[in-house]
């Protein structure tokens, strides 16, 4: 009977551990929400301290991007597609496009494209992202 209870504890911690892809997945969808809703925290949570963004933004930059767009844009839409996640023990390579619109009252004024290329590492259990490169596509708007 001990053996059984052992086999079925340890089958629902097993069922229990999220896969990292879906792990990245999450914080990935957190973000857009975090982003849509103009709040900077969620998404400064998941950069490493040693975050190379851009041009070589690190947490500080970004942080300052996000509240002049915040500033500029009353709404804000991203819709991440093309997700393509390939992890390797405690790192991984996310690539995807988004789509981004802004703007002050309900019609999007604005619209940007990018092609995003990431780089994250599995840090005391979080995936953090530790490197961003973004290059727009093509975008519309003032």
């Amino acid at each position: 009977m001990r053996s059984l209870l052992l086999i079925v504890a340890l089958a629902l911690i097993a069922c229990d551990k999220t896969p990292d892809e879906e792990k990245i997945r999450n914080v990935l969808s957190e973000i857009e929400a975090a982003v849509q809703n103009r709040q900077t925290r969620p998404v400064l949570k998941h950069l490493a301290e040693n975050f190379a963004g851009h041009e070589g933004m690190g947490v500080r930059e970004i942080r300052q991007l996000m509240a002049a767009h915040y500033f500029r844009n009353k709404n804000i839409q991203v819709v991440i597609a093309g997700l393509r996640i390939t992890v390797s023990g405690h790192d991984a390579d996310v690539r995807f496009n988004a789509a981004t619109t802004g703007g002050a009252g309900m019609l999007p004024e604005r619209l940007q494209y990018y092609d995003v290329e990431t780089s994250w590492r599995k840090i005391d259990g979080d995936w953090l992202i530790v490197r961003a490169d973004w290059t727009p596509v093509f975008g519309a708007g003032g």
